[in-house]
């Protein structure tokens, strides 16, 4: 069976919170710790890969997956495209996994379940829906990714998403997680100095070892403490390639369309 590996996209630099992958979410752990360290604890991945630019303000991620004791590689400022498939190749993965420096709360306790779908299916492109936006990992065959880059501009890579949940092109899976409820209308990302103390008041209140937290834990203290920035105005714009944007209502009806598209799969909370 050919390897799967995590390539956790990250950069120093955000026009809207600076540094947001270097700041810090709870006692010890900044967010790309946080994120790794849970990573690292995923059935089914082989590497984990902390993957920014050759840029110098990019330097001290180097730092950062030393710390970690994951690898890192260094490439392409804008194709992040160009540097999951030179992981794959430096790996010779089967499959890669794209997680970005953003999506502090990516599910992990349902990646490994996804990663053993994708394997044996022998799918393409695989995704759990119905979850927050920034809580989804994407699952890929490297050589789903190499096609991709063949018909994209590696430029507008960022987003991904858009490409290769692609039924028409690949063999895309849709996973969905029994008894939990629909939360897609719900943010998780960081992008705001309002997101990022979001983030931390979670982590606050949340008992257990942080690493270890659940999306269930989270949805149950959102709840509980009626955390502010959680949920998305359908009317609320979200950025496309070419500096484009769309509707939030607009994108979740694409996505919608898309999964049904694609094979359906249920997995346990």
């Amino acid at each position: 069976m050919g390897k799967t590996v995590a390539c956790v996209i990250a950069r120093t630099v955000s026009t809207r919170l600076p540094l947001k992958v270097l700041r810090s979410v709870a006692p010890g752990l900044s967010m790309l710790d946080f994120m790794l360290q849970r990573l690292k604890k995923v059935a089914g991945i082989d590497s984990v890969y902390l993957c920014t630019s050759y840029e110098a303000i990019d330097d001290i991620l180097e730092d950062v997956a030393a710390a970690n004791d994951v690898k890192c590689y260094r490439g392409s400022a804008d194709a992040v495209i160009e540097r999951i498939i030179a992981v794959g190749d430096q790996e010779r993965a089967e499959n890669v996994i794209r997680v970005t420096g953003d999506n502090v709360f990516t599910a992990c306790e349902f990646l490994g379940e996804q990663i053993e779908i994708h394997r044996r299916e022998a799918l393409q492109y695989t995704r759990i829906t119905g979850l927050p936006l920034g809580a989804t990992a994407e699952v890929m065959s490297l050589e789903a990714v190499k096609d991709c880059y063949g018909r994209i501009d590696p430029a507008v890579s960022e987003y991904l998403l858009l490409y290769m949940f692609d039924p028409f092109s690949y063999r895309c899976g849709a996973l969905k997680v029994t008894g939990l409820p629909d939360c897609s209308r719900l943010s998780l990302t960081v992008d705001t100095p309002a997101d990022l103390q979001r983030t931390r008041d979670i982590l606050k209140y949340y008992g257990g070892e942080k690493i270890d937290i659940r999306l269930r834990d989270i949805m149950e203290i959102i709840n509980n403490y009626d955390l502010p920035q959680t949920l998305i105005e359908e009317s609320a714009p979200l950025k496309m390639p070419y500096g484009q944007t769309v509707s939030f209502a607009d994108f979740q009806s694409d996505m919608a369309a898309r999964a049904g598209k694609s094979t359906a799969f249920l997995i346990g909370a």
